[in-house]
Order: structure tokens, then sequence, then C-alpha cells
């Protein structure tokens, strides 16, 4: 004898004497009031009630609800609230496909199946065991379809006798798996939200409230059981340089690779996430000390050598590192991201793509530039910055031929502060307009100041920060400081990173002409460090290549940075371009500059940066003239 399967359903509401008319409005009925119940219960419940009320109507029937899992491709029970855990375990983990029953062949086919018979029908064949053991005589099932159309499931009334589904029966199954599909998409949107809400919209790498959350629990858990662990923040270096130059989309796509190749890099019991633009936080649980961690910093740095494909562009990225331990270094969750945070800036310092531990120096350093931003307005108002000036020498004739301006900061309480401990907190808070304004309207007028002393003319150099080409009004102030001063134009260069050339080139390209028309020269600094490129040394129409100390200095010793000079100065006498070397000071670089072509010179074997008198008095003597009465 057959056992049943099936726990007694709901009490039947018998449909068969009802008209045509009072079945449909029934329906109806029936559809506004479980769309009401989908949009208020757990989803799980929503989907048996929706089971209950489709038994109730249906006489000597049961309803269920399998979906498809998408690792396994097996369908499993969601609800079937009066079928027994037996049955449940015998359909758990079926396979869509031709012989799968009814809910098998309605999402292997993904259409409607009506088995008025389900110990005949072919549909039946892998299943009929089950119909026999459990009392199914016939089936009939509805896909479950998402929004988008996709089908995920099944829905299906299960009959205790071998009979066909009429018209209402049909718009029942159709109402069900309708509304089963809307409590699932809820439940999904829900989901997703919730993830959103803890997660990174561009990396799905948990956000920085999450993470924060993660490293609390790890510093309580350190605690328990007396161990340590680590906060590590991580910083993508020049990510600015890829957004200017190539755009926000692709700066986008390889933050998320980044983020992708990083978190291959650690344990489970580790964590990683975003703590905003270009910066990731990750809490190593427990560790064996600075050695094991430095081995996992060095583990990040190798994973970052192999170049990213973005948007057909071969984009090469490192990363600094900056590490706090805890308790050692704190067991405060803030305290932790700000100490990993000064000490990612010393990895910058030292070079990036390395990795720092926080000492209590650093401290003493976020200090200072906590005090230098809050100082920086008021000393542009209290006139505390001044200039200094570094001759540069015609190495040809010896005679000097210009001269460069560097600025310094009279801070009233640190002294004399060079621009390395200023310009960058400058430049990131955006005080280097105003200060850059400044220094423009200052090396004018001192140059035209000099002029008017009887000193010879010769060319002043200032340089330009990109900030200042993207926020200021930097055609303006150059022509207003050159009007107030009373300079004439050919007698100003504006020095020139090689990443300002690449930003918004369109862009770039007329602002220069303009510059140009003004009569003001341009020179590139730093040439050979950034994306050197030909057509913009030709279209900017840019007079003077600036090469960097980095090769200068080495060049005596090394002959690969020998044959970058010399390259670089052959191609500069190509384009009818100057090149000036910077950083000498070692006198036998000065032969090697000569034989290779370059044009000019400065740096600490001519002279060091100095106040203006003093620079005045240099310029005199090497001149051979005698001082003003």
């Amino acid at each position: 004898m057959s056992r049943p399967a099936f726990n007694n359903p709901v009490d039947p509401v018998e449909y068969t004497a009802l008209s045509p008319h009072e079945q449909e409005r029934t329906i109806h009925i029936q559809q506004s009031v479980l769309e009401d119940v989908a949009l208020g219960k757990n989803p799980i419940k929503v989907i048996e009630d929706i089971c209950k009320l489709a038994e109730s109507a249906v006489p000597a029937s049961v309803a269920s609800c399998m979906l498809l899992n998408e690792q396994d491709g097996l369908l499993y029970v969601m609800a079937a609230p009066s079928v027994t855990p037996e049955a449940i375990a015998r359909l758990n983990g079926m396979k869509p496909g031709p012989g799968a029953g009814s809910c098998g062949n309605a999402v292997y086919r993904q259409e409607p199946m009506f088995v008025e018979n389900t110990l005949t029908d072919a549909r039946w064949c892998d299943l009929r065991q089950l119909a026999l053991d459990f009392n199914i005589c016939a089936c009939w099932s509805m896909p479950i379809r998402t929004s988008g159309g996709r089908v995920i499931g099944s829905f299906a009334l299960s009959s205790f006798e071998h009979r066909h589904p009429g018209m209402f029966h049909r718009k029942l199954l159709e109402i069900g798996s309708h509304l089963i599909g809307i409590v699932l998409a809820r439940q999904e949107s829900e989901a997703r939200i919730a993830f959103l809400a803890s997660h990174d919209a561009l990396t799905n790498l948990p956000n920085r409230a999450l993470t924060r959350d993660r490293l609390e629990q790890a510093i309580a858990r350190a605690q328990r059981d007396s161990a340590s662990g680590a906060l590590m923040f991580l910083d993508i270096d020049n990510f600015k340089l890829v957004n200017d130059t190539l755009g926000h989309a692709t700066g986008d796509a390889l933050l998320s690779m980044v983020a992708a190749r990083l978190a291959q890099c650690f344990r489970e019991t580790d964590s990683i996430g975003r703590q905003g633009g270009d910066e990731f936080l990750v809490v190593l649980g427990e560790t064996a000390g600075t050695d094991a961690i430095g081995a996992v910093a060095d583990k990040i740095t190798q994973a970052m050598q192999a170049p990213f494909e973005v948007d057909g562009h071969t984009l090469s990225v490192s990363l600094s590192l900056g590490i706090a331990a805890f308790p050692a270094d704190g067991t405060d969750p803030d305290e932790l991201i700000r100490k990993a945070d000064a000490a990612m800036y010393h990895a910058k310092d030292a070079g990036r793509n390395t990795h720092r531990f926080f000492n209590e120096r650093m401290n003493l350093d976020s200090a200072e530039h906590l005090q230098l931003r809050t100082d920086m307005r008021r000393a542009i108002e209290q006139n505390e910055f001044v200039l200094h000036y570094q001759p540069q020498v015609d190495l040809a004739s010896g005679a000097i031929v210009g001269v460069e301006a560097l600025i310094r900061w009279h801070h009233p309480e640190l002294g004399m502060t060079p621009p390395g401990r200023f310009i960058p907190i400058a430049e990131a808070c955006g005080n280097i307009v105003p200060i850059g304004e400044w220094v423009l309207r200052e090396a004018c007028r001192q140059a035209a100041a000099w002029q008017a002393e009887g000193l010879p003319p010769m060319v002043i150099a200032v340089n330009l920060s990109a900030v200042q080409f993207r926020r200021g009004n930097l055609e303006e102030t150059i022509g207003r400081s050159l009007h107030d001063s009373g300079l004439a134009p050919h007698w100003l260069e504006l020095e020139l990173t090689e990443s300002i050339l690449l930003q918004d080139t369109a862009h770039m390209l007329q602002l220069f002409q303009r510059l140009k028309v003004l009569g003001v020269k341009l020179s590139i600094d730093d040439f050979g460090t950034g994306y050197s490129s030909l057509s913009y040394l030709r279209d900017l129409a840019v007079d003077k290549l600036k090469i960097d100390q980095s090769f200068i200095r080495d060049m005596a010793r090394n002959t690969g940075s020998a044959s970058i000079v010399r390259a670089v100065a052959q191609m500069a006498r190509s384009l009818h371009l100057r090149t000036i070397a910077e950083g000498v000071e070692d006198p036998s670089v000065i032969k090697l500059l000569r034989e290779y072509g370059c044009d000019e010179a400065q740096g600490y074997h001519f002279a060091h940066p100095m106040p203006a008198e003093a620079c005045a008095e240099f310029i005199r003597r090497s001149a051979g003239m005698q001082e003003p009465r």
C-alpha cells in the first residue's frame, strides 16, 4: 500500500461549482491578497502562504516551490508546507531534464508542464518510483522567472487524483509563480541593499565601516587570546596620474583589477576593504611578529609586478604600505588607522613601492603635517614665504643665463622650511593655487628689479603645479604678474611636469598656445621620468628640456644613465630645443654634459639656492661687475 507523502493541507475550498465569472473574480481577489502578503512578510513565510492558498483552492492537492541552485544546477525545495520531510529529502538535489517530472521539465524546457498521469507520462520516467511511493497521480508545474525572464525554479501543484488542469488551475499556477518571482526579487533586492550598505560598489570589497568593524573584532580576539595582529594601509602610487591622463573609467577598471589581485594575497582569517579612492585597508588576524608581517607586505609588492591590461593600455602599478601592529601600537581602531596611514606616507617618502612600520617619530611628523596645513593660509597673509634663486649656467661660455625661483617658508616656529616638507601638503589641500600665484608675482617682480639695478637680463624659471592648471586661473595670473612687474614675457620660463601635459590634451594644447602667444618660454621639468612623448614636444612648442637629476648624479658611474642623458640631448638638438641638466654636483659630469651637447646646467657645483640679495651679488661677481653705489 502506498504511503501518503503529505500532511493534511489547509481545509480545501471547492471551486468546481463556481461559474467562470466567479472563478475569475476569485483569482483576482487572491492575487490582490497575495501581493499584499508578498510585500510585508518574511520571504519563505510568504511563499509558504502562497502554497497554502493554492492548496485551499484545489481539493486533494499539495503545492511546492523548488529553486535552482546556480552553483550545482540542481533543484531544491524552498517551500512545501504540506509535504513530509521524507518526500522533501527525495526531491532535493533533482537535476532538471526530460524525465525529471513536471518541476524538472518546467525548468529544463522553460515552459509550463501539465502531467495528468505520472505513471504513464514519459516526463516522469526518472521519478516514477517517487510517484508510486508517495501517491502522486498528477502534477502541474509552472516555471518561476526573474523580472528579466530567466527561469530560476518552479511552482507546482501535485494531486492525489489523475486529472487535467482547467483554465482556473492554469491561472492559479500563473498567479502563484508570478507572486513567488516578486517575493524572490524583493529578497534579492533587500540582500543587495544590505550588501551595498557594507561593501564598496566598485570593487565589492568591504567598505570603510565594515572593515573598521572587522578591525574591532580582530583587536578583541587578540586581547582575549593574548595574541597580536596588524593593520595595513595601502595606497596605489601615482594613481591620480592614471585618472588625469586616461580618464576615470580606466581608473575605476584598474582599481577593480588591483582589488581582485590583492584579495588573492591573504588568508581567510584576514580581511581587505576599500578605505576610499585608491586606498585599501587590510586587517591581518593572528600574526607571528614583524618578520611575518613584512613577508605579507613583500608578497603584496610582488603581486603587483605583473602589469595590468586596461582598456587597451598596459599599466604598471606599485603600492606604498603602512603598517601598525596591535596591541603594540594601540587598540583603538581609529588610532591604528591613523598610525598606519602615517607609516604609508613614510613609505611614499622612501621612494614608493615599499612598506614601513609605524614608529613614534611618525606621530611627530603627522602633528607637523597638521600644523603646516593649518598655518599655510596665515603664511600667505603674513608674508612668511620667500624665494631663493639658483643660477643656471651656459656650459659653452660659463655665463649665468638664468635662475630658478625656489620657494622657502620662514615658519615662525619651525624655522626655514624647504618645499619638500610643505608643497605636497599645499597640493593636497588646494593652497598651492594662492601660493603659486604669489611665486609668479614675486619672481617676475624680482627679475624686473634686477634688470632695473643693471644686472644682465636673464630668464627666471618658475615651477608650476598640476593643481594650478586644474583650479587656478593660470593664464590671467601670468598675464597680471608680467603686467604689474613690467617684465618682458620672454624673460619668464614656466617649468611644467610631463604629467601636466597629458591632462585633457586638447584643453592643454589650447592653453599652452595662448601662453606662447603671451611670449613666455616653456620647459619640461624632470624630463625622462614620466610618459615622454615626442608629439607633445612638437605640438606644444616647448623651448627647453630639463634632464632629471636622478640621471645626472649617476651618469659618471652608470652607463645606462649616461646613455639616457646623451639620447635626450641629441633628441632635443634635433628638435631645436635647449637642454639643461639639474643636480650637477660632480665636476667630472660637466665634461660629459658638454660632450653630449647639453646646453645648460645648474646644481651645487655652481651654486646653492640663495636669497635674492646674495644671488644678485653672485651674478655680479660672475659677470665681473662692480657693486652698485
